[in-house]
This record gives C-alpha cells, structure tokens and sequence, in this order.
C-alpha cells in the first residue's frame, strides 16, 4: 500500500494513481482524473441476447489433465482454499499419488457461486488418496477445532 500525498488515502500498489483524487504516488496530479461515481455511465451498446451469447467462455476451474485424454480425472477432495487444494495436491503426489488442484478458486469466476476448490487423481489412485486425506481431515480438525462451539 502506498498513501496519497495529496488525500491521504490507503491505495493498492498496483494502482498507478489515488482511486479517490487521481493523484500519483511521486504527487503528480492527473487533471483529466474523474472519480467513477462522477464519470457517468459508459457509452457503448446496450446489452443483448445475442451481445451475451458471443462472449467468451468463462475459463474452466477443472485443471488440465495431466494423465492424458484416455484417464478420466476424478474428485477427491473439496479444500477449503485454493492454497490447501494446491497443498494437497502436492503432498499426495510426494507419495506417489499424482494428484492436481484446480488453478483457482470457483467462486473468482463465477462470482456469488460458492464452489470450493478441488482436487482431482485418477479413478485407480481414489481410494488411496481418500485414506491419506482422512488422516490429513482428523489432524487438521484437531489442530483447528470448530469455531462455533
């Protein structure tokens, strides 16, 4: 975070200028800087139908398989993050089950769907990953109890 020398305000490093007065962190002021509540609506043309159906696919959450096109890739497990998923995935593939997580969170993409990340291993190594994993879900229950009680 950088502070605004003109407003003062808490900005994020990758902006390039103060969100609130258009200033930039060395106090050059953009004199062109409008705040988005003050700008308006945007030209451009009205949404349709037909305008929705000619966007891009929204980008998949199910990683890329990495066993090739004749393995299906099954669920193992739902992480409770993208960090745990990845991390899960990299410790069943230390022992020897290949395992991937899904290169983002669900809920990133699809905005108010709540989908956890995964991971996924191959259907042969499913009942195995299980075992390691509820190892790992009593471990982790008991070094983070429920916070509700």
């Amino acid at each position: 975070m950088w502070t605004c020398p003109k407003c003062h305000a808490k900005v994020d490093p990758s902006f390039e200028v103060c969100w609130q007065c258009g200033t930039a962190a060395d106090g050059t002021e953009d004199l062109s800087f409008v705040k988005a509540d003050d700008a308006g609506p945007i030209d451009g043309p009205p949404v349709t139908e037909e305008g929705l159906a000619n966007l891009p696919l929204v980008e998949q959450t199910t990683p890329p398989n990495p066993w090739g096109p004749d393995v299906e890739p099954v669920v193992c497990y739902t992480a409770e993050d993208r960090i745990q998923a990845h991390f899960l995935a990299d410790e069943l593939s230390k022992i020897g089950i290949p395992a991937v997580a899904d290169s983002h969170e669900p809920n990133e993409t699809f905005g108010g769907i709540s989908a956890l990340p995964r991971v996924w291993v191959r259907t042969e190594d499913f009942p195995r990953a299980r075992v390691w994993l509820d190892g790992f879900e009593l471990i982790h229950r008991e070094q983070h109890p429920a916070r509700d009680e």
